[in-house]
């Protein structure tokens, strides 16, 4: 029974995993042709519309509407918080930086959150440093650095990548981070999916005054490929990957969990290299395993070194 929730919680893992590994081909995708009608902001705000329709429909089918409310009445602020962090700016810059980059250097640089947490968990929640994560956070730096350093990069859609890009990926890890940082505390209280549910929720509503103050194109006249993309991200790619992940954490630790993390980077880029032809230099590979091994170090101890 044991080994059969093991392989429910695998499955499920994988099968978040995969939707997130995709969300890079097809967001690159989407910015390949008739990148002038593409706002990035709106595409956003779009697909997070789309699963916030789809997660609110859950929790009224699971009757959780009472724990929603409750969430608005008793910790609006901090849901707010992560509405921004986590949805509007984290969102926001992963897509972007796919109009300017390559979509397994975006997917390296915005899954280098982990590095970013530990320092954020340590200075905002006072979590113990230990030898072992701050030599896992040195040698991630380090891989990010040569990452952002390795300029050959290119895939059908561009000839190079660009710095705006990485960097706007970059940036996508460390709301992530802020949001998994400050976001412990209601997800413990109110459970992930609830959670989850109502931060997107709000950070969809924020997203309009962001669309006005960037004054984004809103126009509704889209290829049909990109309505189908915009779907599929806001459906899969948010909505049961956020399901399919939240509930595999009935079934698997969440540093077991996070390894798939790895899975998600592995995916990338071998879905970049045959379906958008990527070009990826041996420094980049090397940067990759640098940052990969960096994380392995910051969560393969449970213990804090004194």
């Amino acid at each position: 029974m044991k080994n059969n929730k093991r392989f429910i919680g695998v499955l499920l893992g994988l099968i978040a995993t995969s939707f997130w590994a995709s969300f890079y081909i097809v967001g690159r995708y989407l910015f390949g042709e008739d990148e002038a009608k593409i706002d990035p902001v709106f595409l956003t705000f779009v697909r997070y519309l789309v699963a916030s329709i789809l997660l609110m429909g859950i929790m009224v089918y699971q009757k959780k509407m009472p724990v929603v409310k409750e969430c608005l009445k008793k910790d609006l602020v901090i849901f707010i918080f992560l509405g921004l962090t986590g949805i509007v700016g984290e969102g926001t810059l992963v897509f972007y930086s796919l109009k300017y980059t390559t979509a397994a250097r975006s997917c390296l640089l915005a899954n280098a959150s982990p590095i970013f947490t530990v320092l954020m968990a340590y200075f905002a929640l006072n979590e113990g440093m230990s030898k072992s994560k701050l030599t896992g956070m040195l040698l991630g730096f380090a891989g990010i650095s040569a990452a952002i350093l390795c300029r050959n990069g290119s895939d059908v859609y561009m000839s190079s990548s660009a710095v705006i890009g990485d960097l706007m990926a970059l940036g996508s890890g460390v709301c992530w981070a802020a949001y998994t940082v400050w976001g412990m505390r209601v997800s413990n209280q109110y459970g992930g999916m609830v959670s989850g549910t109502v931060s997107i929720l709000l950070g969809t509503i924020l997203m309009l005054p962001v669309m006005v103050l960037s004054g984004s194109n809103l126009s509704l006249d889209l290829p049909l490929r990109v309505w189908l993309g915009i779907i599929y991200l806001g459906i899969c790619a948010n909505g049961i990957a956020y399901m399919c992940w939240f509930s595999a954490l009935k079934y698997l630790k969440a540093g077991e969990l996070g390894a798939f993390g790895y899975v998600s980077a592995a995916m990338t880029m071998v879905l970049s290299l045959i379906l958008l032809q990527e070009k990826i230099s041996f420094l980049f590979l090397a940067a990759l395993a640098l940052v990969f091994y960096g994380v392995y170090l910051m969560i393969s101890k449970k213990t804090v070194e004194p």
